[in-house]
This record gives C-alpha cells, sequence and structure tokens, in this order.
C-alpha cells in the first residue's frame, strides 16, 4: 500500500482531470457537458492539486498541471480585454437592448417596471413571460405598442419595441418537439437587423443540443445584421456553445465586459446563462447585468451600435 500522503496528491490530479474530459466527451452526453460549465471550481481544484503534486515534487506531473491551470485560467478570462470591433465614430446612433428571464413564479413586476423606465431600452425580450406578466406591467407596457407575446410559462416570450419595427413573426421552433424562439426584423442606421429572443429548454429536461444546432442553422440561413439574445441554458465552458457561435457566425458580446455570471442570483457562486451575440457590422458600447427583480437570473441590458465603417456602407446602399 503507498502511503497517505501519496494517495491524495494522485486522487486530486484525477479529479483535476474530470473537466478537461468532460470538455472532450460532453458532445457525448448532456451529463458529462453539465460538468463543462463550471470552470472556476475546476480549477481550484487544479490549483490544490498542483499544490500537492509540487509538495510531494513530483515535477513532470507538477508541469502539466501548471499547463491545465494556465488553459483553464485563460478561458476564466477571455472576455475581459479588448474590443474587436470598434463603433463607427461617425454615427451617434445607438441602440439598447434589455433582456430578462422574468421567472415564471416571479411576481415582481414593479422592479421589472422600474427598472425598464430607468433603462428606456428600445428593445425589450421576455423569457419566461407567464400569463400574469402582461397585466402586472400594464403600465410600462403601454410605451412599447409594437409587441408579441406568448404568455405560457417556462417557454413563455415577450418582445416589444418602441418603435415601429419592419415585421415581427409569431413564435416559431427550430425543430419537433423544440422550445419556441421569437423572430423580428428592424431598422437601425439604415440597415435591417435581424433579432431573436431564444430559450432553448433545459439540458436534463430534454437534452438541447439539437436545439442549439437548429437555432443556430436558422440565424445562419438568415444572413445579415444579426442580434441573439436569450437564456440559453448554455454557458462559454461548454462545447456546444463554441458550436452555436461558430455555426451562426456570431461573437460573444462579453467580449471586454468580463464574465457577467447571471444565474443563480442567490448563490454565492453563479454561471452565464443569460447571453446576448452579435454579427460583426455591429459594435458593443456596454454590457452589463441589471438588478435583482424576483428572478433566479439576472436582467441583461445591451447597448449596440454600428461598426466602424458600416455607416457609410448602409449609407451606399439606400
Amino acid at each position: 500500500m503507498p502511503p497517505t500522503s501519496s494517495i491524495l496528491p494522485a486522487l486530486l490530479t484525477l479529479a483535476a482531470l474530470i473537466h478537461p474530459l468532460a470538455l472532450v466527451f460532453g458532445r457525448l452526453d448532456w451529463r458529462i457537458d453539465l460538468l463543462t460549465h463550471f470552470s472556476e471550481p475546476a480549477l481550484a481544484v487544479t490549483l490544490v492539486a498542483l499544490g500537492m503534486v509540487a509538495w510531494r515534487r513530483w515535477r513532470w506531473l507538477a508541469m502539466g498541471l501548471v499547463g491545465l491551470a494556465a488553459l483553464q485560467g485563460a478561458a476564466i478570462l477571455r472576455n475581459e480585454w479588448g474590443h474587436p470591433v470598434e463603433p463607427d465614430p461617425r454615427s451617434p446612433a445607438w441602440l439598447r437592448i434589455l433582456m430578462a428571464n422574468v421567472l415564471k413564479d416571479n411576481d415582481r413586476y414593479d422592479d421589472l417596471a422600474r427598472l425598464i423606465r430607468r433603462e428606456r431600452p428600445d428593445v425589450v425580450g421576455l423569457v419566461e413571460y407567464a400569463p400574469g406578466w402582461p397585466e402586472g406591467l400594464a403600465d410600462i407596457r403601454r410605451e412599447y405598442p409594437y409587441r408579441v407575446e406568448a404568455p405560457t410559462g417556462s417557454k413563455g416570450l415577450a418582445l416589444w419595441f418602441r418603435a415601429r419595427p419592419l415585421a415581427i413573426d409569431l413564435p416559431e421552433s427550430p425543430m419537433p418537439g423544440a422550445w419556441p424562439f421569437l423572430h423580428a426584423s428592424f431598422e437601425f442606421e439604415g440597415r435591417t437587423r435581424h433579432l431573436w429572443l431564444i430559450h432553448p429548454s433545459l439540458p436534463f429536461v430534454r437534452w438541447n443540443t439539437p436545439e442549439l444546432a437548429a437555432l443556430a442553422e436558422r440565424i445562419r440561413r438568415t444572413g445579415g445584421s444579426r442580434i441573439v439574445v436569450g437564456d440559453m441554458n448554455c454557458t462559454e465552458g461548454s462545447p456546444h456553445f463554441a458550436d452555436f457561435l461558430r455555426t451562426a457566425g456570431l461573437r460573444d458580446s462579453r467580449l471586454g465586459f468580463g464574465r457577467q455570471p447571471s444565474w443563480p442570483t442567490d448563490w454565492p457562486y453563479r454561471i452565464a446563462l443569460d447571453h446576448a451575440f452579435v454579427s460583426d457590422d455591429l459594435a458593443v458600447l456596454d454590457r452589463r447585468l441589471g438588478p435583482m427583480i424576483g428572478s433566479d437570473h439576472f436582467p441583461l441590458v445591451l447597448d449596440l451600435a454600428p461598426a466602424s465603417g458600416t455607416s457609410a456602407a448602409a449609407s451606399s446602399e439606400r
């Protein structure tokens, strides 16, 4: 029998390998994929294992754990720096979108109404929109006369516009049995923009990765200027997250604004489930989480502008 002092570093090293193995095999099963969402705890396990291995002077294993910790740390910090797309200095226009998972059993309507009045978004997208919300938000709702709503609880959606959009479609499912999404098109700075409000089903209710793939393909086929907001029930740790962005041809709006974990609001450790993605003709001026509104998700506020060089292109197309 090896001494206890050797068993503990070995067990910790095996534990540190769980997360990277989940990244490799996460596409095979939703239970494996769930492990990919906890990048910070995985890094903590790796660092503890590294300390124990270094104490035992297992040099080669320690070097491997240093490399693993560096990769995990870089993945956690990838949204902290830089704005990959700058706004066009010739265009003063900007667009504000507020998205919130309001939680179907929540009745703190006034909290959300106050947030909307303070932020004055041009577009509001709500998920888990239950039957009580249209009446509960009646006053602020009148400021957004152009809307489509499906107040059905967990699958419920609402999309409001302050100004008249070009079109708002009825709820649609990306595939049979999938949870619905909303799509609208509107004009912003001389160009048609396509907006999706999404809320794929929970992975342990129905393995939602086919939904994500079908949504991404639907968004890709539409082309043009695109914005996607919603509770994705998926984090950047999952390989399905990268698959979605690659297929849809979009980028994460958090680049330069940090991780912004949004769920659950009452836990000290949170993960990022609420997302916004944009095409490269749009620059992200600001992205931030709002206050608690009685939901288990924080709201998301997104400010967009035409990307550098696109205003002139849009003018020549008119």
